[in-house]
C-alpha cells in the first residue's frame, strides 16, 4: 500500500500513521491496552520481490511460549504422514484445517480452546500467525521480547481485511493475557 492508503487507514482505525525514516516504508500504528500493533509492508527482495503485509506487536511473556498456526495444505498432509509435528486441539474440523505448532501444547490448547480465538483464526482464508522471537535487527527491545505476527505473501489494501487482523492480535493478546502468559 502507498503512502496515502496507510494514511487513509490509520484514520479509518483511528490509529497513528508513521514513517521510521527515508528508507523505510511507511506504516501504522494503533493501540491495545497497553501494546502497540504495528502495519507495514515489506519486500522480500531478489529477483522477483514481492511485497508482503505484515501486522505485529511485541509482548513479553513471563516464560518461554512460542507457537505458529497455519493453514494445512498437500504439503503439511504428506509431512504429517511422517510424523510432522502437529498439536492436535480436540476439534476435528480445525485440526483437519490448520496446523499448530507449539513448544506448549496445554497452553496453546488452552488459547485455541477459546470461542472468540478460533472464530477470527477462521476467519481467514490463509493464515499465517506466530508469536516467537524477533529476528536479530531489533536490537531496541526489551529483554526477553517476543514478536506475534501475521504476515501475507501480499499488499493488502482492504482496510476490513487490516482491520480483521488487528482483531485477530487482540484477541489473542487478550487470550494470553487471562490464561497467565504474559507479564504485564
Amino acid at each position: 500500500m502507498n503512502s496515502k492508503g496507510w494514511k487513509n487507514f490509520a484514520e479509518y482505525i483511528n490509529g497513528e500513521y508513521f514513517k521510521k525514516g527515508f528508507w523505510y516504508p511507511p506504516a501504522v500504528k494503533k493501540a491495545h491496552n497497553g501494546y502497540t500493533i504495528l502495519f507495514e509492508n515489506y519486500s522480500t527482495g531478489g529477483e522477483t520481490p514481492v511485497t508482503c503485509t505484515k501486522v505485529y506487536t511485541y509482548i513479553i511473556p513471563k516464560k518461554y511460549f512460542e507457537f505458529h498456526i497455519y493453514n494445512s495444505n498437500i504439503f503439511s498432509s504428506i509431512g504429517k504422514y511422517f510424523g510432522m509435528q502437529d498439536i492436535e486441539t480436540g476439534d476435528p474440523v480445525f485440526d483437519k484445517n490448520y496446523i499448530v505448532k507449539s513448544n506448549d501444547g496445554f497452553k496453546i490448547k488452552q488459547l485455541l480452546r477459546d470461542p472468540k480465538v478460533k472464530h477470527e483464526i477462521e476467519n481467514f482464508k490463509r493464515l499465517n500467525l506466530k508469536l516467537s522471537k524477533p529476528g536479530k535487527l531489533w536490537k531496541k527491545l526489551p529483554e526477553g521480547a517476543y514478536e506475534i505476527e501475521f504476515i501475507t505473501e501480499r499488499d493488502i489494501h482492504d482496510y476490513r481485511e487490516l482491520e480483521t487482523i488487528y482483531l485477530l492480535i487482540t484477541t489473542v493478546l487478550d487470550k494470553l493475557e487471562e490464561i497467565g502468559i504474559l507479564n504485564k
